[in-house]
C-alpha cells in the first residue's frame, strides 16, 4: 500500500514581458518508494495581454492513483518605459509651427505606443512659444508626455527705398501716401507719421517722416522728402 507522495512548495517569479514567461523545468518528484514520477504538462497559460499572471500546471500522479498538481505562476509587471527628448526649433511665423510628427515609440516589451494629440496651440498674434503635445501611455498605465515647442521670432522687416521729388514752391510739398509696408510674416504694418515740415519761406529740403513698427518690436523710418527749386520769375 503505497504511501502518498509529497510535491515540493510551487514556484513563481516575477517578469517583464509575457514573453519572458518561458515553459519552466519542472522539479523531479519520485513516490514514496522512490520511483521517479514523471509529470504531464497541462496546456501552456495564453500570453497575457499586458500585465497580470501566467500559470503553468504539472501533474503527478503515482502508480498508485495518488495525484497532485505543481504549479509554477510567473507575474507579468512591465516596466516604466522610456521616451525621447522633447523637440523644438526656432521658426520665423506663427504660420510655420505646424503640427510636427511625434517619435515612434515601444513600451519595454517592444509593443507601439500610439499617442494622443493635445490640443492644438493657438496662433501667437506675435512671437512666443507654440507647444504641441502628444500624451504616451502603456498598457500598464506607465504615461509620460512628449512636447514640441516651436519658439517663434519673427525677422526683422525690409523698408522701400526713401521717396523724393522736385517741387517749384514750397505749397506743392504736400503730404505724400506711405508705401503698403508688410512685416516677415506678411502682416500690414501701419505707420505712424511724424510731424509735417514747417513750410519753407523759400528753396531747401521738406522731409516727411513715416515711422513703422511691427510687433516684435523692429522698426524703421521711411522719408519723403521734397526738393523746393523756385523756377525763375518773368517780367512783364
Amino acid at each position: 500500500d503505497i504511501p502518498d507522495f509529497t510535491l515540493p512548495a510551487n514556484g513563481s517569479s516575477t517578469v517583464n514581458c509575457p514573453a519572458d514567461a518561458t515553459l519552466p523545468t519542472p522539479p523531479t518528484v519520485q513516490d514514496a518508494c522512490g520511483n521517479t514520477i514523471v509529470p504531464v504538462a497541462g496546456p501552456a497559460p495564453s500570453p497575457t495581454a499586458c500585465e497580470g499572471a501566467m500559470i503553468y500546471t504539472f501533474t503527478y500522479t503515482d502508480c498508485a492513483g495518488n495525484t497532485h498538481d505543481w504549479t509554477y505562476t510567473y507575474t507579468i509587471d512591465i516596466p516604466d518605459f522610456t521616451l525621447p527628448g522633447n523637440g523644438s526649433s526656432t521658426v520665423n511665423c506663427p504660420a510655420d509651427a505646424v503640427a510636427p510628427t511625434p517619435p515612434s515609440v515601444t513600451d519595454a516589451c517592444g509593443n507601439v505606443i500610439t499617442p494622443v494629440v493635445g490640443p492644438a496651440p493657438s496662433p501667437l498674434t506675435c512671437e512666443g512659444d507654440m507647444v504641441y503635445t502628444f500624451t504616451y501611455t502603456d498598457c500598464a498605465g506607465n504615461t509620460h508626455d512628449w512636447t514640441y515647442t516651436y519658439t517663434i521670432d519673427i525677422p526683422d522687416f525690409v523698408l522701400p527705398i526713401n521717396g523724393a521729388s522736385t517741387v517749384n514752391c514750397p505749397a506743392d510739398a504736400v503730404a505724400p501716401t506711405p508705401p503698403s509696408v508688410t512685416d516677415a510674416c506678411g502682416n500690414v504694418i501701419t505707420p505712424v507719421a511724424g510731424p509735417a515740415p514747417s513750410p519753407l519761406t523759400c528753396e531747401g529740403d521738406m522731409v516727411y517722416t513715416f515711422t513703422y513698427t511691427d510687433c516684435s518690436g523692429n522698426t524703421h523710418d521711411w522719408t519723403y522728402t521734397y526738393t523746393i527749386d523756385i523756377p525763375d520769375f518773368v517780367l512783364p
